[in-house]
């Protein structure tokens, strides 16, 4: 338990949804927090009563479903999936790089590192053999992972009764909410139950004598033989349907040996962090070519986060314009384009009228993750805009949109919004019913010195999700801004 809530507190897990303070209320609080997850987790109380479901874009059209889970019931599910993942570790073959629980759970900590490490030992098996490779993964995978045979699958690794009843009991009632089903997608322990899924598949694999990679549902099968490859893809194929799960058609596919390179080498990135590092002469310009290259023609979405992380890092600018025009266009890669621009506070005012022309240009279309992404570097940067507010409002006052943008716009109207923006979140505090908006709303009421402290004592004795959030700010705290 307490290994998950560093987890989650420290930020160690990707920030697809971010929380507006940094849960800096639960922090506070935690030992209190504690004592309620272990009555829960002893009493059998597990299981959230409701699931947010977040689609978040992978590109300019299509989303992925991340579970939003209250702190509460995150942390009830990594617990239980924490107690049995030295058990799933001990069944996992070194080919599978994902959600690895070595040395006590810190290998856990390090998700990129461990898909670049699998994708380099995959160019090195290349090196030394002509293989061909063989590549697929599976459709909506965590969405489709059965819990009547996971069940089977933990008590077969040795699970106590008491952790099988209350995990099982836990995604039953996950998949009774809203509109999940499957495992939760967000939570990286959920790796850990999709790696114990995946038993049989690396199994059988490994009983045909091939060298295999595997991250999460990303495999790779190599052999010299292409006629090889394609029986143990149709093998592979068939356990999976078996476990009610259904292999890519489009991702499923078997490259020949130079194809298979192309697929996994990347030499010249390698070669220019390298130069990057030892401070090169030219490296710079190879990075700005990886950039150009990556925008031209079918842009490159991998190859546009290597460069602008590294230009950022630089503090090469020459990406700038390319970034302010385009974050509609780029939405599904808001975060890395907003961090970007973050390291050239000097074009503040250039970035600050690129905002508020993009939320002005999504105004009453999809983009809520944008939103929320441009609200969020404007907080965390501290700009100061009439015009940004103005469009917080438009955004925090429409209930159509999911939460998440909305509670940023209010953390946003809280700091920089004037007497009258903080008596007018008293009236939308007063009239909305989310939860996750209502606590965004105290917090920006507080900060915009439009709080009253009978109204958060109320709260803090009360059995409401807001009680924390109250005993919080009745201490009178500085905020800390979003990460």
């Amino acid at each position: 338990m307490d290994l998950a809530w560093r987890r989650l507190r420290d930020g160690h897990v990707q920030n697809e949804i971010p929380d507006i303070m940094n849960l800096d209320d639960i922090s506070s609080s935690w030992d209190k927090h504690r004592e309620l997850i272990v009555g829960a987790l002893d009493g059998g109380q597990v299981g959230p009563d409701y699931v947010e479901i977040i689609d978040l874009p992978k590109n300019f059209v299509s989303v992925r479903p991340i579970a939003r889970l209250s702190v509460h019931d995150r942390l009830v599910y990594d617990t239980l999936v924490f107690m049995i993942a030295h058990l799933v570790e001990g069944q996992l073959h070194p080919s599978v790089f994902s959600a690895r629980w070595g040395n006590q759970g810190k290998d856990f900590w390090s998700p990129i590192n461990s898909w670049v490490s699998m994708q380099k030992r995959g160019a090195e098996m290349m090196e030394n053999a002509p293989f061909a490779l063989a590549r697929t993964d599976i459709v909506s995978f965590y969405e489709h992972i059965d819990i009547g045979t996971l069940e089977i699958d933990v008590q077969s690794i040795g699970a106590s009764q008491w952790t099988t009843e209350r995990l099982i009991r836990y995604l039953t009632m996950f998949q009774s909410s809203s509109q999940a089903w499957g495992i939760p997608q967000g939570p990286d322990s959920s790796g850990i139950l999709a790696n114990m899924y995946l038993l049989p598949v690396d199994e059988f694999v490994h009983r045909a004598g091939m060298d295999y990679l595997r991250y999460s549902d990303d495999m790779m099968i190599f052999d010299t033989e292409r006629e090889s490859l394609r029986n143990v893809v149709l093998e592979i194929n068939s356990i999976l349907r078996s476990r009610r799960l259904s292999m890519s058609s489009t991702k499923t596919m078997i490259y020949d040996h130079k194809e298979a390179f192309r697929q996994l080498e990347d030499l010249e990135k390698d070669a220019v962090n390298y130069g990057l590092e030892i401070g090169e002469e030219g490296a710079g310009e190879r990075l700005y070519k990886i950039f150009v290259e990556a925008i031209e023609g079918r842009q490159k979405d991998r190859d546009v986060k290597f460069s602008l992380f590294r230009m950022g890092k630089h503090l090469d600018d020459r990406a700038l314009p390319w970034v302010l025009e385009h974050l509609k266009e780029n939405h599904h890669l808001a975060e890395k384009l907003l961090r970007y621009l973050e390291k050239f506070p000097s074009r503040r005012a250039e970035v600050e009228n690129a905002f508020t022309s993009t939320l002005e240009a999504v105004l009453g279309d999809k983009y809520d993750h944008l939103e929320q992404q441009i609200l969020q570097a404007a907080t965390r940067q501290q700009i100061r805009s009439t015009k940004l507010r103005d469009a917080a409002w438009r955004i925090l006052e429409d209930k159509n949109k999911t939460s998440l943008p909305r509670e940023f716009a209010a953390r946003y109207i809280g700091r920089v919004g004037s007497v009258a923006d903080g008596q007018l979140l008293r009236k939308i505090f007063e009239d909305e019913s989310e939860v996750n908006v209502r606590r965004s709303l105290l917090v920006a009421m507080y900060e915009a010195r439009s709080i009253s402290r009978p109204l958060l004592q109320r709260l803090a004795t009360s059995k409401s999700q807001l009680a924390w959030v109250s005993l919080y700010l009745l201490k009178d705290p500085l905020v800390p801004l979003p990460r």
